[in-house]
């Protein structure tokens, strides 16, 4: 089982009780392969840091001085662990009895899979595999400022599947292959957008062979509780959608070099519609046309 041993990086920018919970789930419900929990304080400023060291002294709690991006905040979390398995887990995440071993066993078992992931489902119980497994996006969505298409629009998977880009929520990654790529891009502050950088580039360095050639797959019977949403709950509208669209762009700066000035365009109509037909959100609107404008 030595090849197995994982280590979980949660990083943590404010927020509330749910990390509390993540930490618990991990501690309580880690499995076999678990040994080490790293806590990454990104910033928050809000005593929150030493509050958990004192609640969980077996999480190795890291409080930066600064909030500079959630990919930066990865990267430091995963530098303090050596363990073949990396485990990335959201502060609004609660992992369920069984679901470590059952990634790991499906990363032992494909030695092809760069990494896998769980099937997320909210608190009641509903998979959200529509947005969590994702194929990468094409030039038409991202002129439209949208993710990729769901991989699965259907019901969700039953068995162990592909899955292009599934959301950084939860991933389970193999340490050559996140040092190969480097981590996440700390480019994409404060986040959104990294974690689909980062399925580009390990389809790209699949393709060259320097990497597992299948990619992520999904491991439905490994089940992570996701509530979501509890970074948005400290950002203004304006913020969330000028730091959406900034990291877009970045994206398709990177990886559609050549049609960029479409992508431009795409979002600039699309938001100066939105902005006529959701007057409440004009301003926040306006905003992200503005950093188009000026990226």
């Amino acid at each position: 089982m030595t090849a197995r041993r994982t280590a979980a990086v949660v990083v943590r920018w404010r927020g509330g009780d749910e990390v509390d919970r993540c930490l618990r789930s991990l501690l309580e419900r880690g499995g076999r392969d678990l040994e080490r929990v790293v806590l990454v304080d990104s910033g928050s400023a809000d005593g929150g840091a030493e509050r958990l060291a004192a609640a969980f002294p077996a999480v190795e709690v890291v409080a930066l001085e600064e909030n500079r991006s959630f990919g930066h905040a990865a990267n430091q979390g995963a530098a303090r662990t050596d363990s073949p398995f990396l485990l990335l887990l959201n502060p609004d995440a609660a992992i369920t009895a069984g679901a470590i071993d059952a990634l790991t066993d499906e990363l032992a078992r494909r030695p092809d899979a760069a990494g896998v992931v769980p099937l997320l489902i909210g608190a009641d119980g509903a998979p959200q595999h529509r947005w969590q497994l994702r194929r990468l996006p094409g030039l038409g969505r991202l002129a439209a400022g949208r993710g990729g298409a769901p991989m699965f629009p259907g019901r969700a998977p039953a068995e162990p599947a592909p899955v292009e880009q599934p959301a950084a929520a939860a991933w389970l990654v193999r340490r050559p292959v996140w040092d190969a790529l480097g981590g996440l891009d700390e480019g994409f502050a404060p986040a959104w957008w990294e974690d689909v950088d980062f399925c580009a580039r390990l389809r790209e360095l699949a393709a060259q062979g320097r990497a597992p050639a299948a990619g992520f797959r999904v491991v439905p019977r490994a089940r992570v509780v996701h509530c979501g949403g509890s970074s948005l709950a400290h950002l203004t509208d304006a913020d969330f959608l000028r730091a959406y669209h900034r990291n877009l762009l970045r994206y398709a700066e990177r990886h559609h070099p050549g049609s960029l000035g479409l992508v431009r365009a795409g979002l600039q109509l699309g938001l100066a519609l939105r902005a006529v037909t959701r007057p409440s959100r004009r301003s926040a609107y306006r905003a992200a046309m503005r950093v188009i404008r000026e990226r």
